[in-house]
């Protein structure tokens, strides 16, 4: 009965060992191969011979090599002690094992799994046995997961493009997410690459000879973008391997390409807690007061809307509406109100001169002294010799001389224009109207700060005589109702006490008085009323504003006012009674039976805009790997190169031939330099030696 090579089995089962004692075979029957002496292609060959041998062979004769340990009670084999090619080392003393258990499982087996449940062994060896098992399948996976992470961000993306910005547990932001996934795709591709690069190095010495510092031209590709670069630039990768660099030098950019894919950005959006803010539709306020000449005062919050306008030149005279808008940011569609509007209007064309001794006809004296400008009707005069600033306030007659809406006119007069120069004769007039009216408004909150702009005003030119008190069941108060809107509501009522409290208080407010830079002007003592109409509320002062300037005698601080207006902006006299006008509207909508008015309040939201021009960049990154692994390893099977890659063990074992290392033995006590230098010259390619060693031979 003759003996199977004991080499068959480790060859085809390398995980088996006999039970083989010291002695028991002759040295003549053990065909025993060191494994140190055998390559990687020749152990292969042999493998696959012997794999064809054992499928050919008799299935008795494989059963006439095992009745040394199957047969019961037969005595073990031995083997020598020391045998050729093999050490102690080699020589398994594993004792038999002991037999299966009832359910098939053997001991080493339990043992193995006793550590996990059952399930779960199962599970994990199944899973195992399930993978391919071939050259380029890790590449594969990486490249999968590369895809599958760049896929991921793009989903990412295009879930929350427009989106609000999410809020996840944690803290955790979508910048972190992208720059996760975005660095397991450099990482996963980094694999393939550098699993390609390395490659080629073997397939340019299989297919033909090549400069030895190629081997570490590609190493040194395979491990970094300085590698890479370098092969780029010395150009000795040819198109594949300086295509396989190329995508490794860009894949460096695939991270910041990715992060910049999305951007922040704000937008506003409807809040659901609404804003709110009033508007007039009627206004009665006024108290009986036996000092005013209408028998009516108007309330404290309207005085003190009107002082506000007149004198806190703060240039917000609506910051006193009372609104509601929680959010800071709210609008509102054009909504209409009852309040009080101003009209100003050039008087200039319309100035004559006039004499007080009526000695000039039609210009001034000779003198100068006494003559002055004047508007027609007694609307305002100014005396040169005197007066440089006047303020005539008119104030509605019960008999209905003007507009029954009309609340105070006043004309301004001057001796000197706001854009002339000092001391210079340029007279002008202006007059200006309060009238009682309806507004059409377009209200907004910013950042918290009102912002109101009128739309359209209508105010009712109506002239009403209310003289006649018998007339009880008459109406007297102001109406108004816009033609040129749509709103079908009543018309706006402004309450004829309320008017009266107005007229009669504006009538000591708005006092007619003048301003005066004459020394012979400052002989009028303040309170003393028999010279020129001077009040106790007169004042002298050494102003300097615009082309005005030295010590000026005003009658009233509301002439002083105007004054200080006129010459300080370019259109002060209409924004002074622009911002009274705005308060007193203020003080309409702040009154009882004020209506509120619903509007939208909005928030700022950052939301999610994605820039989807950045994403080519790491898509054609991630082709790019993957055609150049597809490319490798197709190249690497056509030119039959061993699937060796970046192993250390294969070039160690695959080393150069004897002739090939004697060129570099000179060398041996130079310099790394020096060596590189010379492998540059050498060229070496892959092939058998006499032994079935595989070796570079140059």
């Amino acid at each position: 009965m003759a003996y199977a090579p004991v080499h068959d089995y480790f060859d085809i089962h390398p995980t088996f060992s006999f039970p083989v004692e010291h002695g028991q075979y002759p040295v003549e029957q053990q065909h025993v191969v060191s494994p140190e002496s055998r390559s990687f292609s020749s152990r292969r060959k042999q493998q696959q011979q012997q794999q064809q041998q054992h499928a050919d062979a008799d299935v008795t004769e494989l059963q006439e090599v095992s009745p040394y340990w199957a047969t019961p009670g037969h005595p073990m084999p031995t083997a020598p002690s020391h045998q050729r090619g093999w050490s102690d080392s080699t020589i398994s003393t594993e004792e038999e094992p002991p037999p299966p258990t009832a359910k098939g499982e053997s001991v080493s087996a339990s043992a193995s799994t006793s550590m996990f449940p059952p399930p779960f062994a199962k599970r994990a060896a199944a899973y195992l046995q399930r993978l391919p098992d071939g050259p380029w399948t890790l590449e594969a996976v990486a490249t999968l997961v590369s895809w599958a992470a760049v896929g991921a961000v793009l989903g990412v993306l295009a879930r929350y493009n427009g989106a609000a910005l999410p809020e996840w547990p944690y803290y955790v932001t979508l910048n972190a997410v992208i720059a996760l996934l975005a660095t397991v795709a450099t990482a996963t591709l980094g694999v393939a690459l550098q699993a390609g690069l390395s490659q080629l190095k073997w397939v340019r010495f299989t297919e033909a000879r090549a400069p030895l510092a190629d081997a570490e031209a590609f190493d040194e590709a395979s491990r970094g973008t300085w590698g890479a670069l370098k092969l780029l630039a010395t150009a000795r990768g040819g198109w594949l391997g300086s295509f396989g660099a190329v995508v490794a030098v860009v894949a460096l950019a695939l991270g910041p390409f990715a992060q910049q894919v999305v951007t922040y950005e704000s937008r506003s959006v409807e809040s659901p807690r609404g804003a709110s803010i009033n508007r007039a539709l009627n206004y009665t306020g006024a108290l009986p007061g036996k000092t005013s000449s209408t028998g009516f005062v108007p309330i404290l919050p309207l005085k003190s809307a009107v002082y506000n306008g007149l004198f806190a030149e703060s240039g917000r005279p609506g910051a006193a509406l009372a609104f509601e808008c929680q959010t800071g940011n709210c609008t509102w569609e054009p909504y209409e109100t009852l309040g009080v509007c101003h009209s100003c209007a050039d008087l200039t064309p319309f100035l004559s001169v006039y004499c007080a001794n009526e000695t000039a006809t039609g210009g001034s004296s000779s003198t100068g002294e006494g003559c002055g400008w004047q508007v027609p009707q007694g609307g305002g005069r100014l005396d040169t010799g005197l007066d440089v600033f006047s303020m005539t306030s008119h104030i509605p007659a019960a008999r209905g001389d003007m507009p029954h809406s009309t609340i105070v006119k006043l004309v301004f007069l001057g001796t000197e224009a706001h854009d002339g120069l000092a001391g210079e004769k340029k007279p002008w007039a202006r007059q200006c109207v309060l009238s009682a009216c309806v507004q059409t408004l377009a209200s907004a909150v910013a950042n918290g700060v009102l912002e109101e702009t009128v739309v359209d005003s209508y105010v009712n030119t109506t002239v009403l005589d209310i003289s006649n008190d018998d007339d009880d069941g008459k109406d007297r108060n102001v109406y108004a109702a816009n033609p040129r809107s749509n709103n079908s509501s009543a018309p706006y009522v402004l309450g004829i006490e309320a008017m009266l409290a107005m007229r009669g208080w504006f009538a000591t407010v708005f006092a007619t008085g003048s301003a005066i830079r004459n020394a012979a002007g400052f002989n009028r003592t303040v309170g003393d009323d028999s010279s020129s109409g001077s009040s106790s509320s007169a004042v002298v002062v050494n102003l300097t504003v615009g082309i005005s300037s030295g010590e000026t005698f005003f009658d009233s601080d509301v002439v002083t006012a105007f004054y200080w207006n006129y010459y300080e902006y370019a259109d002060g006299l209409d924004m002074l009674m622009r911002d009274t006008a705005t308060s007193m509207t203020v003080a309409f909508r702040g009154f009882q039976g004020a209506e509120p008015v619903r509007g939208r309040a909005t928030s700022a939201e950052s939301y999610v805009r994605v820039r989807w021009g950045f994403a080519v960049l790491p898509v054609l990154v991630v082709a790019g790997g993957a055609l150049f692994l597809a490319a490798a390893a197709y190249r690497s099977r056509r030119s039959r190169a061993e699937p060796w890659k970046s192993s250390a063990l294969a070039a160690l074992l695959h080393g150069l031939d004897e002739d090939t290392r004697a060129r570099f033995e000179g060398d041996a006590g130079g310099s790394l330099k020096e060596q590189k230098r010379r492998a540059r010259g050498i060229k070496v390619q892959l092939n058998e030696s006499d032994d079935n060693r595989v070796l570079l031979r140059g």
